[in-house]
């Protein structure tokens, strides 16, 4: 094969500039007999080189315009492309896919925010009260009354059958909590309708006349309230998916009405063990007190059991990260619950009982055991304070987080001299009674012997009761020992035995060889 013939004539910008290239027409380079050529460039025959041959001229007259115009145009990238088949670039789609997105998300936070608003609105009358504290934080205690009624139709549903206060030391972080019930059936004075019991307050004056009453009875002041009924109940223990409680002793309750028809008794029972309850089974268990169900005092102390409960599982992750109980338990609250706690009150409290445990919760119930503070009313079944007024029940509420931790725990003690010193017993007796301790004192008398240099303090429960325990340790200055010899049933939870030590630390007394307390 034949090399194929070089054309006579090759464009080359640089070498060929100012030269005039252009053939006056086709036919003079046709005829005329140097213009024998393969080749002939002719600008206007392609306009787009001819433009840039144009702009690389005048780059060499005009560098600095010609350092701007080397920059290629969206025009150009274009045009270049095109010509030789570039792929071409796409545009960006995300400032538009985030702006429809920014879009959705804020029609769904305004949803949330009317829907939260909506359902608090119906719970709280109190909703904008943004305070940065709690009213009562100022001095160290904020006291919440909880009242328990009825539903609507229900019979004497104006009653609260619940009467209970929680009040939270907020000097301690995690707040220290006390959940303090009165029973429904003591008798109390109501501002303005004389004495009656206590759950008639509210119906005869609503919440104020009830918090008005609580606040006089008990000698506290009564920052805010919650009124709740029985499907509010047994809807926040459904909305949380069930409860976990455990049960003593056998509940049995012939006398318990039936779901359907409360004039009709169904009946209630159940065994001592653990369980997991839903809402219906949560509600019988808060409400049984007839048979061995243990009167308003049993039933208060479930009822705090199962409050206790509810607010557990309702703080756990697996209930605040599912949108479903949530919007349960709004709607169980929007229907059942009033209070004047706002949403940023609630979040407060949620604040300052961050980290507490349930068993960190002491639960009060006023009754009629041993330091109970009630007595029964010989001419009614109304129940009175023990000493013929309420101050000792205000001394103690007024002091719940020292004394209530020993009370709770109902200890017994003896009390034995063993010292040479003259009412010795008698003395530390009466420290006990001034310091407001609830503690039952089973005996005061001489120990075996009179020469006890040191005090001893004897715990038979094995630890049980430690709040009590550090109490007596601290007071005496003594370390809390255990018995010589294993004892399977012990008279008393702790046997002090007062020595030369206590004797000293008490106002000087008569010393006597006789054997006196």
């Amino acid at each position: 094969m034949k090399n194929p013939k070089k054309p006579d004539f090759v464009y080359d910008p640089v070498e060929d500039k100012g030269k005039d290239l252009s053939l006056k027409s086709s036919k003079q380079a046709q005829t005329s007999p140097d213009n024998d050529m393969d080749f002939v460039f002719d600008p206007k025959d392609n306009p787009k080189e001819h433009i840039r041959a144009q702009e690389r001229a005048q780059s060499e007259v005009d560098p600095i315009k010609s350092k701007d115009s080397t920059k290629h145009s969206p025009t150009d990238s274009k045009d270049m492309a095109d010509e030789f088949n570039l792929p071409k670039k796409k545009k960006r789609r995300w400032p538009k896919v985030l702006l429809i997105l920014a879009l959705i998300l804020g029609a769904a936070l305004g949803y949330l925010g009317w829907y939260l608003l909506h359902h608090a609105g119906k719970v709280s009358n109190n909703l904008f009260d943004f305070s940065s504290q709690l009213k009562g934080e100022s001095r160290g205690r904020v006291n919440i009354l909880l009242l328990g009624v009825g539903d609507p139709g229900h019979d004497g549903g104006a009653l609260s059958d619940t009467n209970m206060v929680v009040s939270l030391d907020t000097t301690q972080k995690p707040a220290k909590v006390a959940m303090i019930s009165l029973p429904r059936d003591l008798q109390v004075s109501i501002p303005g309708h004389g004495e009656a019991k206590i759950n008639q307050a509210n119906s005869d004056g609503g919440v104020d006349l009830a918090k008005q009453t609580v606040s006089n009875t008990l000698g506290i002041p009564i920052d805010y309230y919650v009124v709740a009924n029985f499907s509010g109940l047994k809807q926040a223990v459904d909305a949380v998916g069930g409860i976990d409680i455990h049960n003593d002793t056998l509940l049995s309750d012939t006398e318990y009405p039936c779901d359907n028809n409360q004039y009709r008794s169904c009946g209630y029972k159940l065994a001592p063990g653990n369980y997991h309850l839903d809402g219906t089974a949560a509600l019988k268990f808060a409400r049984c007190r007839k048979g061995t169900c243990g009167d308003d005092f049993g039933r208060a102390q479930r009822q705090q059991q199962v409050l206790t409960a509810i607010r557990e599982k309702a703080l756990s992750a697996n209930t605040l990260a599912n949108p479903l109980k949530v919007n349960d338990l709004l709607n169980a609250a929007s229907d059942n619950v009033k209070t004047d706690l706002s949403l940023k009150n609630i979040q407060r409290l949620g604040d300052l009982t961050k980290g507490l445990q349930k068993d960190q919760i002491m639960s009060i119930v006023f009754s009629l055991k041993p330091n109970g503070f009630l007595v029964t009313d010989r001419s009614s079944s109304n129940l009175l304070p023990a000493g013929g007024s309420f101050d000792e029940i205000r001394k103690f509420v007024q002091n719940i987080f020292t004394v209530g931790p020993i009370w709770v725990e109902e200890p017994t003690i003896a009390i034995e001299n063993g010292t040479v010193t003259s009412g010795l017993g008698g003395k530390f007796k009466i420290k006990l009674q001034n310091d407001g301790m609830a503690i039952t004192i089973t005996n005061v008398g001489n120990a075996k012997t009179k020469d006890y240099t040191t005090s001893q303090i004897i715990d038979y429960t094995g630890g049980k009761k430690p709040n009590t325990a550090a109490y007596l340790s601290k007071l005496l200055g003594v370390p809390v020992t255990q018995p010589a010899t294993p004892v399977k049933n012990p008279v008393v939870d702790f046997e002090i035995i007062l020595g030369a030590d206590y004797a000293a630390s008490v106002a000087p007394a008569t010393t006597s060889t006789s054997n006196t307390n």
